[in-house]
């Protein structure tokens, strides 16, 4: 079996539409604002409350390739219409085979990009979309159990 930490792959769908595999995620984050509560009379501690939930927005890269068109024309289309849609994230081993799943709600692209393209420079263009959520339906669950 291959080392799980080596060669893995995030293959993304939004709603029915592949996307495609990307190289790099970053961005699968969730952190809530802790409220301090000082209690009357309780001098040992002060209560610490969770409150609202805050999602980072995700950024995909990868080399640019064939599927690099259906990026770019789905990001295009919310010139016409904005629609928050739902996206998986799946985390695939080298082997091709998905080893974890996040389900989001709420999506929506807020940017897309290709580096720089020179032909004197002998290196890989890659193209980067940044998602924006609503939240995790599932977060961080064995694929198959989102």
């Amino acid at each position: 079996m291959a080392d799980p930490g080596q060669s893995n792959r995030f293959k993304v769908m939004i709603d029915s539409l592949p996307l495609g595999t990307f190289s790099k995620c970053e961005g699968l984050k969730a952190t809530y604002d802790i409220k301090s509560y000082e209690e009357g009379g309780e001098n040992g501690y002060v209560h610490q409350l969770p409150g609202r939930v805050k999602y980072e927005n995700i950024t995909l890269t990868r080399p640019i390739d064939g599927q690099s068109k259906e990026v770019a024309a789905w990001f295009a289309s919310f010139r016409v219409a904005v629609r928050r849609a739902n996206a998986s994230i799946t985390v695939m081993d080298a082997a091709g085979e998905g080893i974890m799943d996040w389900a989001l709600s709420g999506v929506v692209p807020v940017s897309w990009s290709a580096g720089a393209v020179d032909v004197g420079a002998n290196s890989v263009v890659t193209e980067t979309l940044v998602l924006s959520h609503e939240g995790f339906l599932g977060a961080g669950t064995a694929v198959g159990n989102v």
